[in-house]
């Protein structure tokens, strides 16, 4: 039982954890499980368990070993849909998709394990309670977790707090780091009081005073970040309301990916589901008109200079300029036996007459979606990729402008699809004070799961922390007008009976976003120090446990 008890509560520390993020339970409803976030509540006990096991832990193994399989829990619940592409698209068997989703599991469970291992250390050599100990170290692993093997940060503790809105505008000063940090801190300071009375109950005095200041320190620090926030959130509301805006329409299609990949064999098809709510956007005075990730059925040259003619020629507009999505193929030499091609995934700002005015290439691709790490080593995986791939990266975050509403320039951000749950990305285009930030996406590949909602919110999350306003035009999934405060645009529907926060039918017709999107230009906290917070809890780990090494083990 020794063994077994703290093994069960790491695992149910996971799970609960995972029910803080946007969720949907298939055999329970096909939509979102809690679309207001009343659970985010439960982020704030949840690790308690998790950090009660580790405290008793035997040995820095065994912390490990807990961290690992609460790790193994939370983002098992948190990203099980990822499999659904393998064997749906990538012809992957059900037994061979979940060993892969296993391996990523894995992987990103070993950040909990390390943060586990580390707060262990600290705490046995240094004497010092976990809610010193462990906020550092858990905001640390996150922020490996950003950067290793490319990086897939996914469901970071701080995207459990971002429907809270009080709570979430914390990320305009720290970035979602300093959210992870604040609900780790809560729950370490919840665990040492925990341990406290426990040992009270067998009749031993307590350690130290630790426990009381903990909860004391964590009290002040929620009050902080929650009157922080709501200050914040007044100060915004009241900047929107006087800035100027622009007009933005979304063009979602509602393809489900299968139709996705013969869009080449239907174009014509396909635009009956693009242009005339491209053309109904236009008439209700868009400035700009968006459409979702790749949303355009033909591959085109890197340098095409016009979307006018051809078999996959558009109509005119009337004074939109247009976000067009499309995948660019050029060939780049000859093998021995076949021709050698370049694949980009691509944002084209087009103008109303069609003539293309720039181009910017997806930076971050997605690890075995448009292309394969290690292809050598895992030749099995490549047929997961689609089509040409795999896709090159781009090269540069370079912003798109076209002529605004009173002829000055309007510069825009093109976060393709992946690039968007990176926050150095967006803030890369922040630092060049953009209007507007795009998310062009396309959440088809997952169905209906949790995918397309938990996307959503660490987009908001991405407003947040740039204080700017993001479009986000998915081919299927959830498309979304977004507040620098991380609001959706309320009243943003303009046709059918679709909520911007459910993932609409991919069967449905296709629907149309329209509403006007403040321009802030202020720069926040977060776009001028970036990670700092992140790397200053990262220093300061390896600070501790340089200093841990040197040390016997504290007196338990």
């Amino acid at each position: 039982m020794r063994r077994v008890v703290p093994l069960l509560s790491s695992l149910g520390s996971g799970a609960a954890m995972a029910l803080a993020l946007p969720l949907v339970i298939p055999w329970l409803s096909l939509r979102e499980l809690d679309p207001a976030g009343h659970l985010e509540l439960i982020a704030w006990v949840a690790l308690v368990p998790l950090l009660w096991a580790v405290g008793r832990a035997g040995s820095g193994r065994a912390a490990f070993g807990l961290g690992f399989a609460g790790g193994l829990a939370y983002f098992y619940a948190a990203i099980y849909w990822v499999s659904h592409a393998m064997t749906a698209f990538g012809g992957l068997s059900p037994l061979l998709a979940f060993t892969a989703l296993t391996l990523l599991v894995a992987y990103m469970a070993f950040h909990w394990g390390l943060a586990a291992w580390a707060t262990f250390t600290l705490r046995r050599r240094l004497g010092w309670p976990s809610w010193l100990v462990a906020p550092p170290v858990f905001t640390a692993a996150e922020l490996l977790r950003n950067y290793l093997f490319s990086g897939f940060p996914w469901a970071n503790l701080g995207y459990t707090q971002v429907r809270t809105l009080p709570v979430a505008q914390l990320a305009a000063l720290l970035g979602v780091d300093g959210l992870a940090f604040v609900v780790v801190l809560v729950n370490a300071a919840l665990a040492d009081a925990l341990g406290t009375w426990q040992q009270r109950r067998r009749g031993g005095p307590p350690a130290s005073a630790w426990p009381l200041r903990g909860l004391a320190v964590a009290l002040v620090v929620v009050v902080v970040v929650v009157a922080g926030g709501t200050v914040r959130l007044a100060a915004v509301r009241s900047r929107m309301a006087s800035a100027p805006t622009l007009t933005v329409g979304l063009v979602q299609p509602n393809l489900d990916q299968g139709q996705k990949n013969q869009a080449r064999d239907h174009v014509g098809s396909v635009l009956d589901r693009l242009v005339p709510l491209t053309q109904e956007a236009d008439r209700q005075g868009a400035d700009l008109v968006a459409w979702p990730e790749a949303a355009y059925p033909a591959y085109v040259r890197p340098d095409i200079r016009s979307f006018a003619g051809g078999r996959a020629g558009l109509p005119p507009l009337g004074r939109a300029h247009l976000l067009v999505g499309a995948a660019t193929l050029e060939e780049v030499g000859h093998g021995p036996e076949v021709a050698r091609w370049r694949v980009e995934n691509s944002s084209f700002m087009v103008g109303p007459d069609l003539r293309v005015l720039g181009r910017y290439d997806k930076h971050h691709l997605v690890p075995f979606g448009e292309y394969v790490p290690l292809a050598d080593w895992l030749p099995f995986l490549t047929q997961v990729v689609p089509g040409l791939a795999p896709a090159s990266p781009g090269r540069a975050l370079d912003l798109l402008e076209f002529p605004g509403p009173q002829g000055l320039p309007v510069r825009i951000g093109s976060m393709i699809c992946f690039d968007a749950i990176f926050p150095e990305i967006a803030r890369g285009f922040a630092l060049q004070d953009p209007d507007l930030l795009v998310n062009p996406t396309n959440d088809a590949w997952y169905g209906y799961s949790s995918g397309p909602y938990q996307f959503l919110d660490i987009v908001r999350l991405r407003a947040i922390e740039t204080g700017r306003s993001i479009a986000r035009p998915a081919y299927a999934g959830v498309s979304a007008l977004i507040l620098p405060t991380g609001e959706l645009l309320p009243g943003a529907i303009d046709v059918g009976p679709v909520d911007p926060a459910l993932a609409p039918d991919p069967d449905e017709p296709a629907r149309l976003l329209v509403g006007r999107l403040p321009v802030l230009r202020d720069r926040t906290p977060f776009t001028s120090i970036g990670d700092l917070f992140g790397q200053a809890c990262a220093a300061a780990t390896l600070a501790a446990l340089a200093a841990a090494w040197r040390r016997r083990p504290a007196a338990a």
